[in-house]
């Protein structure tokens, strides 16, 4: 009887290394436990909402009728794949009243050893199952990135500023990798940045940048400060994701196309020559123009560019209106209090204002757009993740006593 009870015991070892080599461990590679905050999976709230995850999922999938459904059975595969793989190694678990209960203290050490392996696989698939909600609670995954930086409050400062900004995270893009484009770099006299429109074509680059998108300030004593004041400058972050199904088609005969002379300082060509545009597009009302260049022909283009832009955005906020981060609510008023982030040099710090430890060092490192950009990016997508996953429990509790209190009356 012994005999047999230590084969199973050893044949369900056997069968745990194969599983979790199989389905396990491959599955979880590079998954690191200390990296994200613990639930209780055994709070019935939570396993209650997991459950209606997975039923959800399996509907959508023998039913699935349109691409909202396709796109939500995407959201919630990795979700169901690490639940289900959470379920199989906690059910291989023996139970602790099990393990009390054998007599023979070989045996009872061999289930402890075999419990304890079991313990550490389960801590890593609720590490990757809490990360797959995390990524749910971030909602749609976009294709493509508008990504658009422009100066505020503080003049030319300001736009020096922005500038920064742009070289920043070009730079950050470049290090991930990503595919991304300038189509709008208008640019000041003295080398600083009005407005860049960049487009950026990677899956990951929405789910990074997002929370980037606001207000940010800087404070510091500017080239042409005579009295060593420090000044305060803003300039705003705009993320508007990008849906794949979304393309713009400028028809020509929908174009009012006008030119007229640059206004504004300039150098001995701006005033005689009609190298400003502007267009209007008709159908929409939406006008745009550009005197940036002393070319009427790159003038064209950059506001062609600027025009599709627009459209861009107002068709996917027609498609989206319930997305937040879009450009009005991400851009505020463009004034010194409304920051998401100060940059302050005289103290060579960064201070993020959403976070708790949100206040780092080295700002010439991080304007290079490098490991602490890149760190304090993944701090701030975690944290917003993990209050977004605990709003998505607290209204599905909510719509579920809801139902019962329409079902009771």
């Amino acid at each position: 009887m012994l005999l047999n009870k230590f084969l199973n015991t050893s044949i369900k070892k056997s069968l745990l290394f194969n599983l979790s080599v199989r389905n396990g461990l491959r599955y979880l590679a590079g998954v690191s436990i200390d990296k994200f905050d613990h639930l209780d999976f055994c709070d019935e709230k939570l396993q209650k909402y997991l459950e209606f995850l997975r039923k959800e999922f399996y509907n959508l999938r023998a039913n699935a009728s349109s691409n909202r459904d396709y796109r939500r059975i995407a959201q919630l595969s990795d979700v169901v794949k690490a639940l289900e793989q959470h379920r199989v190694v906690k059910g291989n678990m023996i139970s602790k009243e099990e393990v009390a209960a054998e007599k023979d203290e070989d045996m009872k050490e061999l289930m402890e050893e075999e419990n304890k392996v079991y313990g550490e696989l389960l801590k890593k698939t609720e590490a990757e199952l809490l990360n797959q909600l995390y990524l749910m609670a971030d909602g749609e995954n976009y294709e493509s990135v508008i990504f658009e930086i422009t100066a505020g409050a503080g003049g030319q400062e300001a736009m020096l500023f922005a500038k920064e900004l742009l070289n920043m995270y070009t730079n950050y893009f470049g290090k991930h990798g990503w595919d991304y484009e300038i189509l709008i770099e208008d640019s000041s006299d003295i080398g600083g940045l009005r407005h860049a429109n960049v487009t950026i074509n990677d899956a990951e680059a929405f789910r990074s940048l997002r929370y980037e998108a606001g207000v940010h300030r800087v404070q510091r004593i500017p080239s042409t400060e005579k009295y060593g004041r420090v000044h305060t400058s803003t300039a705003s972050v705009a993320v508007i994701p990008r849906p794949a199904d979304i393309a713009i088609r400028l028809l020509e005969h929908e174009l009012k196309i006008e030119t007229k002379r640059s206004s504004g300082a300039g150098g001995q060509h701006v005033n005689t020559t009609d190298s400003a545009v502007r267009i209007v597009h008709l159908p929409s009302g939406v006008a745009v123009e550009s005197q940036s260049e002393r070319s009427q022909i790159k003038n064209k283009e950059i506001a062609l560019k600027r025009l599709q832009s627009k459209l861009i955005q107002i068709e996917m906020e027609s498609a989206e209106a319930s997305v937040k981060g879009t450009r009005k609510a991400q851009l505020g008023n463009l004034e010194r209090n409304e920051k998401i982030r100060t940059y302050n040099f005289p103290q060579d710090r960064i201070t993020d204002h959403r976070i708790r430890d949100g206040t780092l060092y080295n700002l010439k490192e991080f304007l290079q757009g490098g490991e602490n950009l890149h760190n304090l990016i993944r701090k701030l997508a975690i944290e917003n993740r993990r209050k977004k996953f605990q709003e998505m429990i607290d209204n599905f509790q909510d719509s579920t006593t809801e139902l019962v209190n329409k079902e009771k009356s």
